[in-house]
């Protein structure tokens, strides 16, 4: 009986704070609402390139941008894609991740977002392994390469690690950057190091164009997906939640 009546005054607290504060919880709820539904599009391209792979439909789409890339092969720009390419390279987020942290806790910010962007970070890592070894797909020839590369290669490894890592920052920017100008510059410097990174497994001949694209697409969903739970974990803990209240 008593569990009740605190069950009831649970539900009515937390219909309270969510009229006290209901723009907040509305846009929550929105927030949530969108990024589910560009997941759902993003998992469907994903799944279709997966179908065209599949059924040989990639090869003509493949070979028509490699050719394009490789044209622009010189030992001048040899030079500067490998130096792009290894931003999305382990090394380069083993420096990048304690680097960030260091600056967002100069800024005020706990060492929460930093774990949350090793989350983003390993787990898209883990989740790229597994789908690599799913579809198990060759790389292409090793005449055509001119670094090293191993594993499979359907989806683009560093594509999808550098549209979740980068695109975790271009987040953070976001909502953490008060000066637009600064804004505007940080959000447009990581969008087009994505975009670097992925045509850079192109131009060196380790990756298929059609892994870069589904390794952007498998990555933003994840990222989606880990930025969509962290904000409900914060709201659960920040609201007056009647599930929380009944299980504490």
């Amino acid at each position: 009986m008593f569990k009740g009546k605190k069950s009831d005054t649970a539900w009515y607290e937390f219909l309270q704070e969510f009229y006290q504060h209901r723009r907040e919880h509305i846009l929550f709820i929105i927030s949530i609402l969108i990024a589910a539904a560009i997941s759902a599009v993003l998992l469907n391209y994903f799944l279709d390139l997966t179908q065209q792979l599949e059924k040989g439909q990639l090869k003509s789409l493949d070979e028509r941008v490699t050719d394009w890339m490789f044209a622009f092969r010189s030992d001048e720009m040899t030079s500067y894609v490998k130096f792009i390419t290894d931003f999305g390279d382990a090394m380069a987020y083993v420096i990048l991740i304690p680097l960030v942290g260091f600056l967002l806790y100069l800024r005020g910010h706990r060492w929460s977002l930093t774990i949350q962007g090793i989350i983003v970070l390993i787990s898209t890592s883990l989740l790229n392994i597994w789908i690599k070894n799913l579809i198990s797909r060759p790389r292409p020839l090793e005449d055509m390469r001119l670094v090293e590369a191993y594993s499979y290669s359907f989806p683009s490894g560093h594509s999808m690690s550098a549209i979740a890592f980068y695109g975790f920052l271009i987040y953070l920017s976001y909502k953490l950057v008060r000066n637009p100008w600064l804004k505007v510059f940080l959000i447009l410097l990581n969008s087009i190091l994505i975009l670097s990174i992925g045509l850079s497994r192109v131009y060196l001949g380790v990756h298929y164009p059609s892994d870069v694209l589904a390794g952007f697409a498998a990555g933003l969903f994840w990222l989606l997906i880990c930025i969509a739970l962290f904000r409900a974990v914060k709201f659960y803990r920040g609201s007056s939640n009647p599930l929380k209240k009944e299980a504490s």
